[in-house]
């Protein structure tokens, strides 16, 4: 009866200091895996930024091209104007 208890107790030890093992295995593992993972989500994040100082940059170019271009419109429409009264007029030279 002592045996099959030594026994038994010997094949808890071992199942205990297996499950140990694999515990501490699994636990580096998912140190390396969140380190992949903060590299990642750091990089993502810069990446982010960049895009965000381009929407910013193209936002400004597109304001900036409308307000030129109006200007442009309003400048040839002038000019039209003045075009026509020259010919209205007679005054070619």
């Amino acid at each position: 009866m002592i045996y099959i208890l030594l026994i038994l107790i010997l094949i808890l030890l071992s199942v205990i200091f297996y499950l140990f093992i694999q515990n501490n295995k699994i636990k580096e593992e998912h140190v390396k895996n969140m380190t992949k993972l903060q590299g990642i989500i750091s990089s993502l994040h810069f990446k982010q930024q960049l895009l965000n100082d381009k929407v910013v940059i193209s936002n400004e170019y597109k304001t900036n091209y409308s307000k030129d271009m109006k200007a442009l419109g309003d400048e040839v429409v002038e000019l039209q104007k003045v075009f026509i009264d020259i010919i209205s007029n007679g005054n070619y030279n």
